[in-house]
């Protein structure tokens, strides 16, 4: 009898797989382990769903293992952590977590999908009830929870960047006095200073006390309360709910222990395939690195898009496709009060620290421009600010980001298939981009970016034609 299919983690990348599995061969075995209660939801919804804009959790899941098993013929196994892999026996190894029981189970091939977790810094009182990390649905219904019963009126959030910015609109939401502690100079560390900064001052705007350069040292349990040690002057700030949202580390422990290869940030080692240094064993999702098309390296940015295509392709490739991942360019877009926040490729600071373009980074260009987002006689036209950094010797666009509060989104989608398309400044200048009034100005505002980027172009490639 032939062995079954195996995914470790029943989350975006491990049930994508296990989709493409049965697509292609509908009549396989396949075996999802997951050692959680739930499969296929939304994690990026869940600040939303805290913050009372969504108004059940069930709208967050995707799919159940019930639906999983009757409908598409997916085994899968809730309450099931695998524990080790034997890849010369082809085996699994695991115990359930309701119940301790051991198992074991053979594979045909193996795709690990083990995601990542939340990064717990070494804080003193970090475990305290009241104190909470946001990466799984369950830690998000533990907080949605502790908020029913409490009613917290104070809240700290410790980290500036995605899941921090999120929670501190959401906890506003709930009209809870927020104070955003940041380690770095800046929120949103991603993002160029310059282009964070507007919106560190709006936050501030909505009413949240935002603290940068700020090392928390403990956290302390002062009856019902909590207080947040700092390393300031004024020294403590008095809280009756912590979230620690001080970034995530890959699940690759397991991998690692098998003797797969490792590579950036401890992520998994995968080819273009999506297969890691053991034929039969592939991976995908927040535990793997993925190639980057500007920097053409390793890059480890876990972020549900590349993990749902990742799995799709592991998949594919587990039933004898030939699929392959082209790269990431790390594109992303997060939503702070009335603001939007985008980024594709690389910052202006990356691209000088990478050493790919100059020693100094001296063939490192940039160019922002703020313009409306649309005509400028319309009615609620916003400002937006543009910024593109590109290569000053041939004009590629190395990456873009956007700050505004209408029109980003799809503007940074733009930018980032001219960087997949290895286009120019010029290009981008030149691209036949529809116009209306009320959607956008007549040169749309990445291409004013684009023309102002071409002054800065060295002589050769200013005078070069745009390519056709």
């Amino acid at each position: 009898m032939t062995a079954p299919f195996v995914i470790i983690g029943g989350d975006a990348a491990g049930m994508s797989a296990a989709a493409k599995l049965k697509r292609e061969q509908p009549d396989a075995e396949v075996i999802v382990f997951e050692r959680g209660p739930h499969i296929s939801y939304s994690a990026c919804g869940m600040p939303y769903w805290i913050g009372g804009v969504i108004p059940s959790d069930r709208q967050l899941v995707i799919l159940t293992p019930e639906v999983a098993r009757k409908r598409r013929g997916i085994d899968v196994r809730i309450f099931h952590e695998v524990t080790r892999i034997d890849p010369a026996g082809h085996t699994v190894y695991g115990r359930r977590t309701d119940t301790g029981e051991q198992f074991s189970q053979p594979y045909a091939k193996l795709a690990i999908a083990t995601g990542a977790r939340a990064a717990k810094p070494p804080i003193r009182g970090v475990d305290l009830p009241g104190v909470f990390t946001l990466r799984s649905l369950s830690d998000g219904q533990r907080i949605h929870a502790y908020i029913a019963d409490h009613a917290p009126k104070r809240a700290v959030v410790i980290g500036g960047g995605y899941i921090g910015v999120e929670m501190v609109e959401a906890l506003r939401n709930l009209s809870m006095e927020v104070h955003l502690v940041e380690l770095l100079p800046q929120i949103m560390p991603n993002f160029d200073p310059e282009m964070a900064e507007p919106v560190a001052a709006h936050i501030v705007e909505k009413g949240v006390a935002v603290r940068t350069g700020l090392k928390v040292e403990a956290i302390e349990q002062t009856g019902d309360s909590l207080r947040v040690l700092t390393n300031a002057a004024d020294g403590s700030i008095d809280a009756d709910l912590v979230i620690v949202a001080t970034g995530v580390q890959p699940n690759a422990e397991l991998a690692a222990a098998a003797g797969l290869q490792l590579s950036v940030a401890g992520a998994i080692q995968v080819d273009a395939a999506m297969r890691t240094s053991d034929p039969d064993i592939y991976a995908a999702g927040d535990c793997v690195a993925h190639y980057h098309l500007v920097l053409e390296e390793p890059a480890w940015i876990p972020l549900a898009t590349s993990a749902n295509k990742g799995g799709r392709i592991a998949g594919d490739n587990m039933a004898g496709g030939q699929e392959t991942f082209p790269g990431i360019l790390g594109s992303a877009v997060v939503k702070v009060f009335d603001y939007t926040m985008a980024t594709t490729g690389i910052t202006e600071s990356e691209a000088r620290r990478s050493n790919r373009f100059g020693r100094d980074g001296e063939f490192v260009g940039s160019a922002v421009i703020e313009n409306p987002d649309k005509a400028g006689y319309w009615p609620g036209a916003e400002t937006l600010t543009v910024k593109l950094v590109f290569d000053r010797r041939n004009g590629r666009v190395l990456g873009g980001q956007l700050v505004g509060k209408a029109g980003v989104n799809k503007r940074i989608d733009i930018i980032a298939t001219a960087i997949t398309a290895r286009m120019t400044v010029t290009d981008i200048g030149l691209l036949d981009l529809s116009y209306a009034p009320p959607y956008s100005p007549t040169y749309d505002p990445i291409q004013i970016a684009a023309n102002v980027a071409q002054r800065d172009l060295l002589p050769a490639q200013a005078a070069q034609p745009a390519k056709h």
